[in-house]
Order: structure tokens, then C-alpha cells, then sequence
């Protein structure tokens, strides 16, 4: 009867372990879709060097620190050491005076 019932706990656990691991999925899932589809709204693909797309990655770029991250349990956090897990400093200043160069050329060429 003992073997019986610690039989029934292992599969009760088992199934509540993996429903959470289920949900734990969709819900970064959900945050992919989310990003992609606000992408598609942005437009970002089809203008990359549109003054204006280049002054919203700037933007976006100067408010790193509100990005928003999904963390390996699934849940959506604020939180800048999980960028600083995913992008350097050095790195996001030399993304940053690249899209501030292209957009000083173009900006130029506008007015001249």
C-alpha cells in the first residue's frame, strides 16, 4: 500500500511539474509573438534607413534600461543586470554612434 500511494504522488508531481513547464513555455512564446508582432507594426524591417526608423532605434536604444526582458522561469521582468547579461555597455555605445552617424548623413543630405 505504501509503494501504491508513493506511485500516485510521483505521477500527481510529474503532471503538475509539467504543466507548469507548459505554461512556463507559452508564456515566453507569447513574449516572442508579442515582439515580433510589434515589430511588424513598427515597421522596422521594410525602412531601416528612413530618418525616421533611425531616430526610433535611437530612441529605443536610449531607453535600454526600460526594455523589457523574459527571464528563464518565463515571467516578464524590468530589470537592467538581465541586460547587462545581454548586451555590454561597449557594444550598445558603438550600436549607438552607428545609427547617430547614419543619421547625421542622412539628416545632411537632406538639407545640402
Amino acid at each position: 500500500m505504501d509503494k501504491e500511494e508513493k506511485g500516485r504522488h510521483g505521477e500527481r508531481e510529474e503532471t503538475k511539474w509539467r504543466a507548469q513547464v507548459l505554461r512556463r513555455t507559452a508564456r515566453v512564446c507569447n513574449a516572442q509573438a508579442k515582439m515580433y508582432e510589434k515589430m511588424l507594426r513598427d515597421d522596422v524591417w521594410t525602412s531601416a534607413l528612413d530618418v525616421d526608423s533611425l531616430r526610433m532605434v535611437l530612441k529605443r536604444i536610449d531607453n535600454v534600461m526600460d526594455w523589457r526582458f523574459v527571464n528563464p522561469m518565463g515571467e516578464v521582468v524590468l530589470d537592467s543586470d538581465i541586460l547587462a547579461e545581454c548586451i555590454d555597455g561597449d557594444l550598445l555605445r558603438a550600436m549607438r554612434e552607428c545609427v547617430v552617424h547614419v543619421l547625421e548623413e542622412l539628416e545632411g543630405g537632406e538639407r545640402g
